[in-house]
């Protein structure tokens, strides 16, 4: 009788049916990161596609995560994929999250004071049934950061007596005893729409910059008179993408029963108000760079870029400014409170010469914008 084999050689598992799609996918999840990291270096008037994936970066971070994970589970070293496509963006993580700030000042910084940016949203001029509390909200926010100085968006200011006294309550309840504002719009009843700049310190030279092919938009700038020190203050509202209550409404029901009639003009119509925005932006951020090479004073930029930090705009100013959250805030620090997902879209920026500590983003959801502030002060 012939003896019966008695292989022990272990068989080889036979492969999940989910490694290869997930591979593949995993794989063109990373030329999209890479692609992604070229918006901050490719002007959107050129290519404006990675501007467009540059507001998705942080979400494109956890799926990435979510491959490592699910690869050091079945396959170690695939995970090596996701990882390398992370590590090459490394610098990148740092302007987007923080996992913790710094309260105190820096050695060697000299005074310092407390600067707030804020777009207040007409301080919800057009909520009829609330605006007025919405509006006692807001001051009593100003009131408690009780920042030295102010940098105010979407501005409003009417001495009509049928609208609230904006102007005349911050400089009369707040203290506030120089203003630098500029309108871009003025309706009836004396409805002036722009953007300010208030400040509890001594203001001795003040402009406008204006924006090319934007009615609402432009940047101001203040000098101010430290105790020890003048600094030149920009205040900046950079293009939008004038999204309409149809846009929001095409954004919010995209499902599976979106006609695709719908879908398509919908899309379309979205992309073009993208691809205007990003391209206004840059051109507007290279004025206000060239602007601040410019400076005779040290710089504090405070403004709504409307674009986030892989963007082409904001790297047009980090390359010459330091980014006050990324030197002091902690946690994402989204600023938007509108119907698309948090950003952080709102900036206090510094000259080299000035250090900054105490950021903050402030919880309140008053407006479509969070409030941000920290404290700023001159290096010796």
């Amino acid at each position: 009788m012939e003896a019966q084999s008695n292989d022990s050689t272990p068989r080889r598992k036979r492969p999940s049916l989910w490694h290869a799609p997930m591979w593949w996918a995993n794989g063109a999840c990373v030329l999209v990161l890479l692609l992604t990291y070229l918006a901050p270096h490719v002007n959107p008037t050129t290519w404006w596609w990675p501007a467009l994936l540059a507001f998705v970066y942080p979400y494109q971070l956890l799926l990435h995560l979510g491959f490592v994970a699910w690869w050091l589970v079945f396959r170690r070293k695939r995970a090596l994929l996701s990882l390398l496509a992370i590590a090459i963006g490394w610098s990148h993580i740092g302007d987007h999250f923080q996992l913790w700030g710094n309260s105190t000042p820096p050695d060697g910084v000299r005074g310092g004071v407390k600067v707030m940016s804020y777009n207040v949203r007409l301080f919800d001029l057009y909520n009829w049934s609330g605006n007025r509390v919405t509006h006692k909200a807001i001051f009593d926010q100003l009131a408690a950061c009780d920042a030295d100085i102010l940098c105010l968006q979407e501005f409003f200011h009417s001495p009509d007596t049928r609208f609230f006294r904006t102007k005349d309550k911050l400089v009369g309840e707040l203290g506030y005893t120089a203003v630098h504002d500029q309108y871009t719009h003025v309706a009836r009843f004396q409805q002036h729409f722009g953007i300010a700049i208030f400040s509890r310190l001594p203001i001795v030279a003040r402009g406008t910059i204006p924006f090319p092919d934007s009615w609402n938009n432009q940047c101001i700038w203040a000098d101010v008179v430290l105790p020890d020190d003048t600094v030149r203050v920009y205040n900046a509202h950079l293009a939008s993408y004038h999204f309409g209550n149809a846009d929001y409404k095409f954004i919010e029901s995209l499902d599976g029963d979106t006609q695709s009639d719908s879908l398509r003009s919908g899309g379309m119509r979205i992309l073009k108000r993208l691809r205007k925005g990003v391209r206004q932006r840059a051109e507007e951020a290279r004025i206000l760079a060239e602007h601040l090479r410019q400076s005779p004073h040290p710089v504090i930029y405070c403004g709504d870029m409307n674009d986030v930090p892989m963007s082409y705009s904001y790297h047009q100013l980090r390359r010459l400014l330091c980014d006050a959250f990324t030197e002091s805030g902690s946690g994402v620090g989204g600023t938007y409170n509108g119907r698309l997902p948090s950003l952080r879209i709102d900036h206090i920026m510094h000259g080299p010469e000035l250090a900054s500590w105490a950021f903050f983003t402030h919880p309140e959801q008053l407006s479509d914008h969070r409030a941000i502030s920290c404290m700023i002060g001159r290096r010796k």
